[in-house]
């Protein structure tokens, strides 16, 4: 175990008792394993699993990014310390080593004895929220390459990892079509109050990520409609559909105008029908949908109190899961060649993923700040 100590003050951070812990480790059966939609990880051959109750989620990590994360460990402690309750970023709650020796008896010198370095933390997304997430999202604020291939959105549906262009194109045409007047309905839509909040916590979690030399980091975002209606991608909807939406942003206006009017007029029928569909809305949202049972949309780790917002999504009451995920890459000499060598050939280095750590985290919070209404 690295730094037991350390991380065991973490998970007392993080509200998690060592009883609670060892019992989803050790004493819950089998993990879970699954397919990271990294294709960084799939690269490197790592492993991903849940702990059986679906508690904590294990992941194999490089030696490389052992040694980043052994470095930054005692900033990530003061920061987290000050910051748990709202920080964005993964919850670390322990990194271990273990020894697999060959079993499959050619003892070949590569695989006899492999250490693999694994560290447990918390999940942005609910163990089963591939039942009822509707729209995934990795954000980093670059262009380069940045968009998922209608191929992969076919293949896996609501389960494919949409990027940083497809909610730039959505969140640009809606822009210029929608209202300057009227209420933002396009883009992660979570209010002016919560934007507030989430890009002042953002910039904390961020100017430290800065300050421990790293980059290549992304905003993981789970979308979950409440209204149990399938939520259509901007670059998918007609032209009907887009007017649509540009009307409701009027209609939106004088209705807020018309509530004044409502209170004078018949308060006792407006207050009734208010009543009626408040408690409407609270039964969609808590009890029933679009949860498949009550909990389900249970993170095991609580992620903060940011990691969970309500807001709207085109138009729909929707729950956003937010994380601040894959932040172990150091600013090391491969890196300033390898964004070098792009700019050679031809690419835009202030629009590629791998850029200075300071360059990286201006780039994007003003990405967030920009698709984020």
């Amino acid at each position: 175990a690295y730094a037991p100590k350390t991380f065991a003050n973490l998970r007392s951070k993080f509200g998690i008792s060592e009883s609670s812990f060892r019992t989803s480790i050790l004493n819950m059966g089998p993990y879970v394993s699954f397919q990271s939609n990294s294709k960084g990880a799939a690269r490197v051959g790592g492993f991903f699993f849940f702990t059986r109750d679906g508690a904590y989620m294990i992941k194999t990590i490089k030696k490389g990014e052992v040694k980043t994360f052994l470095s930054m460990l005692p900033k990530y402690y003061r920061h987290m310390k000050r910051n748990s309750r709202r920080s964005l970023l993964t919850r670390f709650c322990g990194m271990y080593s273990i020894q697999i020796d060959d079993t499959s008896g050619k003892h070949s010198k590569k695989s006899a004895g492999k250490e693999h370095v694994f560290v447990v933390m918390n999940s942005v997304f609910p163990a089963e929220g591939s039942k009822f997430i509707s729209e995934r999202y990795d954000l980093k604020g670059s262009t380069v390459g940045r968009e998922c291939s209608e191929e992969e959105k076919k293949k896996k549906g609501s389960n494919a990892v949409l990027k940083d262009n497809d909610l730039a194109r959505e969140v640009n045409s809606m822009r210029r079509s929608q209202s300057s007047a009227s209420f933002p309905t396009y883009g992660i839509n979570i209010g002016a109050r919560g934007k507030a909040a989430l890009l002042t916590q953002l910039r904390r979690d961020v100017t430290f990520l800065q300050d421990c030399s790293v980059m290549d980091y992304s905003l993981l975002v789970g979308v979950v409609n409440l209204e149990g209606k399938a939520i259509v991608p901007f670059n998918f909807a007609s032209d009907k559909s887009r007017r649509r939406m540009k009307r409701n942003g009027h209609e939106r206006i004088i209705a807020c105008m018309a509530t004044p009017l409502g209170h004078l007029s018949a308060p006792p029928i407006y207050l009734g029908k208010k009543l009626i569909s408040a408690w409407e809305n609270m039964l969609s949202t808590v009890l029933t949908l679009p949860f498949p049972y009550y909990g389900a949309g249970d993170c095991g780790v609580d992620g903060g109190a940011l990691s969970i917002i309500r807001g709207r999504r085109l138009g729909h009451r929707a729950i956003y899961y937010m994380g601040v995920i894959d932040f172990l890459q150091p600013w090391t000499v491969s890196k300033v060649l390898e964004r070098d060598i792009k700019g050679l050939l031809g690419y835009d280095t202030k629009a590629i993923s791998c850029n200075a750590p300071k360059d990286y985290a201006a780039r994007f919070l003003d990405f967030i700040d920009s698709h984020v209404t």
